[in-house]
């Protein structure tokens, strides 16, 4: 309970971010843009993805039996039968993907966790006690906290509309056991001071089940961020991945668009591909999409750059069609660095997972290598730094946070790329100083850090319209 409690609270004092795989739930760094977990020498198996298993879909979670959302006075504004209809749909976003062999099941109520003996969750004692399960690999719970008191319970700040993410993680198979997610209907009250759109609230979670479901963030069109909030140019949001690291924009749907973008769609299929005889209503992933991949490179043109975000964007519709990944994004993060020991002042073999991150493959070959899947076409890769701000719970890509050096890059020119096929492409960055070792990480020009009052990943804070 003590260590559930500072996870809470390490989360208050990043005051506008919940972390990449769910706040609560994680225990480690993230790895990378594209899987949130990848795994390491002794943890998972190395270099590949953390998923939830396909030979045991749907993916299986129980929900709490209360109603989603509930004034101060009690009254009930979303009941239970509509809360499970919507958390239903925003698990179908992700199943409905034609390309990615992924789908969920809703098995039943939350099962009783003592001294929760089951009903509506409704406190932060019966939180905990849930949540225990779900780290034991008992259950996968979905918690309606109707009216914000178990995040007030937990001490969590007000503006925090939810988390998602794994619970029990397989260290031998590279998978997910369970995983849990909590909605705050305090949002959906049409009565709190702060008061998300259903579209907004929605966007959040559909997020937040990417998370669920094995995906980090994504950076792409990045340039919005210099925009007006919730006025987003139509193109660029077309591009901008559902798991950009922030709400900045208009919620998808509200503008008329699919929830789910290219990259979106492309990640889910590269984590979950479809293969042998698709099942109705789904399609090869290898005949709907080929690969362009490669490494990113010193100026040297020998050592390999990690970090770097890869950009490929098809020529026509640059800012429409276009899926990212991080330089690097198998190997592991921050390598040799004491912070995840369990005693950093007496840091051993023992209890340091080999002195950097457990997650994320130690074989040098990784380092800098990127793997792009995309629909058949014409495609120009660019590079560009990791957003500055994207760090902490907002962060992509294996290093946290990611280190500004200078080097410039304008694009390829352009590739085909045709279905089941991979194209190779090697990028040399320009203008970068000597390195010294191969673990050395690299950036371009970062952009200056973004206003403080930008509504990070599950946070959401509680930034008015103008």
């Amino acid at each position: 309970m003590k260590r559930l409690l500072n996870r809470c609270r390490s989360i208050g004092r990043a005051a506008a971010a919940l972390t990449t795989c769910g706040l609560l739930l994680c225990q480690s760094p993230v790895q990378a843009g594209g899987p949130i977990r990848v795994g390491g020498a002794t943890f998972g198996i190395q270099g590949q993805p953390f998923v939830w298993d396909p030979a045991a879909m749907p993916v299986k979670y129980r929900v709490d039996p209360g109603p989603l959302s509930k004034r101060p006075d009690g009254t009930v504004v979303i009941d239970h039968a509509a809360g499970v209809a919507r958390v239903k749909s925003l698990f179908d976003t992700w199943q409905n993907v034609p390309t990615a062999a992924i789908s969920y099941g809703n098995i039943g109520d939350i099962l009783p966790a003592p001294p929760y003996t089951g009903g509506p969750v409704g406190t932060a004692q019966n939180f905990i006690a849930v949540f225990a399960s779900c780290d034991a690999g008992t259950q996968s719970p979905i918690i309606f906290d109707a009216d914000g008191s178990i995040f007030g319970g937990l001490g969590l700040p007000r503006g925090v509309i939810g988390f998602a993410g794994a619970c029990k993680l397989d260290p031998v198979n590279g998978r997910f056991v369970s995983g849990l997610a909590a909605l705050n209907g305090r949002f959906q009250d049409g009565f709190s001071a702060s008061q998300l759109t259903a579209a907004e609230f929605d966007h959040a979670f559909a997020h937040e089940f990417g998370h669920f479901s094995g995906l980090d963030h994504s950076q792409i069109n990045v340039n919005v961020l210099s925009g007006q909030p919730r006025a987003c140019n139509l193109d660029d949001l077309a591009g901008l991945p559902l798991m950009f690291p922030i709400l900045f924009c208009q919620a998808r749907s509200a503008a008329g668009l699919p929830v789910l973008a290219p990259d979106d769609m492309a990640w889910i299929s590269r984590l979950y591909p479809v293969t042998g005889s698709p099942p109705p209503g789904k399609t090869l992933t290898s005949s709907a999409y080929g690969t362009i991949s490669g490494k990113v490179l010193f100026t040297d043109g020998i050592t390999q750059a990690q970090g770097v975000n890869v950009i490929a964007r098809q020529v026509g519709s640059p800012r429409t069609i276009a899926v990212s990944v991080v330089s690097g994004y198998l190997f592991t993060g921050n390598p040799g660095q004491t912070v995840t020991c369990l005693d950093p002042s007496n840091p051993t073999t023992a209890t340091c997972a080999n002195l950097g991150s457990r997650f994320g493959s130690h074989n040098p070959a990784l380092i800098g290598q990127y793997e792009i899947l995309l629909p058949p076409g014409n495609y120009t890769v660019e590079v560009e730094s990791v957003f500055a701000a994207f760090a902490g719970g907002s962060r992509l890509g294996p290093l946290d946070p990611p280190i500004p050096v200078p080097g410039t890059f304008a694009n390829t020119g352009p590739m085909s790329v045709s279905a089941g096929a991979m194209v190779v492409q090697d990028i040399t960055l320009q203008g970068t100083p000597q390195r010294f070792d191969a673990f050395e990480s690299a950036a371009l020009q970062a952009p200056a850090a973004p206003m403080a009052w930008l509504r990070r990943e599950e946070f959401l804070t509680e930034k008015r319209r103008a």
